[in-house]
């Protein structure tokens, strides 16, 4: 029973963590800021759904002609697509407005 406890709690926690993980050290050590470039897109695309789905394809497939935040230069990502939106999911949780606002 233990042992079925301690491997929800670490499932729990890899899962938590990806975004941690995956995105805030390499953006730490280009200098490139997750806020702005979240609010870039939310100001953009202006939905859940949007912003998720055009990030997603930017980070999988790179192309200059689609960046929404020019401040940067463009990087090959190399993420897994299920990390990728185990990462977006908790990205959007983080930095989201809406329902936040009263």
């Amino acid at each position: 029973m233990a042992k079925k406890i301690a491997l929800l709690f670490l499932c729990l926690t890899l899962y938590a963590d990806t975004f941690d993980r995956a995105c805030v050290p390499c953006h730490q050590r280009r200098g490139v800021a997750l806020k702005p470039i979240f609010f870039d897109y939310l100001l953009y695309y202006s939905s859940e759904r949007g912003v998720k789905g055009a990030m997603r394809e930017f980070l999988l497939r790179p192309d200059p002609k689609k960046r929404l935040y020019k401040k940067g230069p463009i990087y090959r990502h190399r993420i897994d697509p299920g990390t990728l939106q185990k990462a977006l999911d908790e990205y959007w949780e983080r930095y989201k407005v809406i329902g936040k606002i009263k």
